[in-house]
Order: structure tokens, then C-alpha cells, then sequence
């Protein structure tokens, strides 16, 4: 019997990309799929399209409405309101393709991992009319030390098995208190269960100038990325800490001693500038690339991660 996995999009002004994910969802083998979808205050025809998709598709249910709650509560919202039968649930971005055995591979893995279980995998990314720019540079540190400093986990790739998405329902964060939906996920998972990541890309990763996030593929080009979002909003850029805390807030009891102890010193390190400088030079920061922990380092001096 094929798995039933739950699909679950959270739509904004998507009318240019949705139906191009809609169909590859459509065209998923292997799995039997329900699509649920939130839509965060659209003002185009985003709502129109959907409801033209689920005239003729009855897997596709009438979309949550509401006010604009940004792309991390509002798949939060989403996943609180999915009934909790199903054998997987993923996650679904509004603008990219999924290849056809993308939800198969997912499913196959997390068969495979006894407990809550949290599959990411490597994009292909590729620009607005879907020509390649090239697989997501690999970042596949599944740790929880890894995972408290760096995402590894693309929203549009996460699956999370039933016991990962309950661990995540029952407890959800404050609105504003996380980085992304994705990166919340995996970092409990990691504590509390298992992260799974798979370096076959089974996802078309679209750029274009309406990214939350957005990849580049050379490292010369995720500097400039990174730097324009610094520079946008220098004091909400990557708030590493304040997702620290969080974490520590509603699961702080449930981690390991080592976990919770590196969590709990990184927290602590925010309350002067001394213990900045301190936990900078030589607090642990684990993160795939010797240039990104000097970043991150000189950030916790700041006060700014």
C-alpha cells in the first residue's frame, strides 16, 4: 500500500510559480497525497488558482485563509490544523518543482528509522524558466551542535514522520521567536529524534527576486546573498540566540546533558559584552566551513546572532 503523506503549502502572491508545483505534485509516483494549504493574505490570483486546481482534484482541500503571519508561522498554523493520520507530512514551497519520485525517496528513508524521524535532501537550483544552475552546495551535518548554528534542512525538501511532526505540534514556538519553520523542525528533531539527510536533490530550487531565503551555488555569491540580507535588517539577521532560547523555553528538560549545556551557554553568552568576546573566541561554533564559524564568531561578538 502506498504511503499516505500529507503535503502541506503555505501560498503568498504565488500566481507566477503555483500551478507549475501544483502539476509536478500531480505527477508524484509511488505515494498517495493529500495537499493542504494556508494562504497568507494573498492579493493576486493565488486563491483563484487553487480553487481551479481543486475543482478537478479532489486531494487538494479548500485553503486556510488569514492575516499575513510570514512563511514560518504560517506552515506552523498549517501543520497544528493537519489531521494526524497520516504516514508522512512535507512540507511545500509555492514556486519550485518537485521531480517525480521525490515524496517516494523521502518515504523510503524514514521507513527506515525507528522513532521521530525528520528526511531533508539536497535542490537543484535553477532559475525562473527552470534551466540548471547547479546542485545546492552539500551541507550534511544532521548533529544537533551542527544544526543549533546552521540549516541544513530547505524547507521544500522536509518530510517529517508522524512521531517528528507530533513532537513538533504539541509544543509550537512563539510567532517570531524562530528563523524559519524548516530550520525549527530539524533543530527539534535533531534533539529529540533523528534528521536523515539525502544527497540526491529531488526538488527544482527556483531563483528569483522573490526568495524568503534563496541559494547560491558559488561561495563568492552566498557571501553577497548573505551580506544584502545583513544588510536589510542587521538586528533580525539570523537570530540564532533568540531560536536557542526558544528551544531551550519549551524543550530545555528533554535534551541531552551535552545538548542542553551548549544551548544554555550559548544563550547565556548574549548578557554582556565580556561574555560575548568570550563565547566568541572560544565558545563552540560548529559549522560546515572555517569562514562561516569566523562569521558567526564575529556575529556573537556583535550581539547580532
Amino acid at each position: 500500500m502506498s504511503p499516505r503523506i500529507a503535503v502541506l503549502i503555505s501560498t503568498f502572491n504565488g500566481e507566477a510559480w503555483l500551478a507549475a508545483q501544483l502539476d509536478s505534485l500531480l505527477a508524484q509516483r509511488g505515494v498517495s497525497l493529500e495537499v493542504f494549504a494556508r494562504d497568507d493574505g494573498s492579493s493576486d490570483g493565488t486563491l483563484a488558482i487553487l480553487a481551479g486546481y481543486a475543482r478537478h482534484w479532489p486531494a487538494l482541500a479548500a485553503p486556510l485563509t488569514g492575516d499575513n503571519l510570514g512563511p514560518a508561522a504560517s506552515f506552523l498554523t498549517l501543520l497544528a490544523a493537519v489531521p494526524g493520520d497520516f504516514d508522512a507530512y512535507a512540507f511545500c514551497d509555492q514556486d519550485d518543482v518537485w521531480l517525480p519520485d521525490k515524496l517516494a525517496r523521502a518515504a523510503q528513508h524514514l521507513a527506515e528509522i525507528p522513532g521521530a524521524a525528520l528526511y531533508c535532501s539536497r535542490v537543484m537550483c535553477v532559475d525562473t524558466a527552470l534551466r540548471a544552475i547547479g546542485p545546492a552546495p552539500i551541507k550534511n551535518d544532521t548533529r544537533f551542535e551542527a544544526l543549533l548554528f546552521e540549516n541544513i534542512a530547505f524547507g521544500v525538501t522536509v518530510v517529517m514522520n508522524p512521531a517528528a511532526a507530533g513532537l513538533v505540534r504539541e509544543r509550537l514556538p512563539a510567532r517570531g521567536a524562530i528563523i524559519m519553520h524548516d530550520w525549527w523542525c530539524a533543530l527539534v528533531i535533531s534533539a529529540l529524534g533523528r534528521v536523515t539527510y539525502d544527497p540526491e536533490p529531488g526538488v527544482l530550487y527556483r531563483q528569483h527576486g522573490g526568495n524568503q531565503i534563496g541559494q547560491t551555488i558559488g561561495k563568492a555569491g552566498e557571501i553577497v546573498r548573505l551580506t544584502r540580507m545583513f544588510l536589510r535588517a542587521p538586528k533580525r539577521f539570523w537570530p540564532v540566540r533568540a531560536q536557542a532560547a526558544e528551544l531551550l523555553r519549551l524543550r530545555g528538560e528533554a535534551l541531552k546533558p551535552a545538548d542542553r549545556a551548549l544551548a544554555e551557554t550559548f544563550v547565556a553568552s548574549r548578557r554582556s559584552l565580556r561574555s560575548r568576546l568570550a563565547y566568541a573566541l572560544t565558545g563552540k561554533v560548529t559549522r560546515t566551513d572555517l569562514m562561516w564559524v569566523l562569521a558567526a564568531r564575529t556575529l556573537i561578538a556583535l550581539g547580532l546572532y
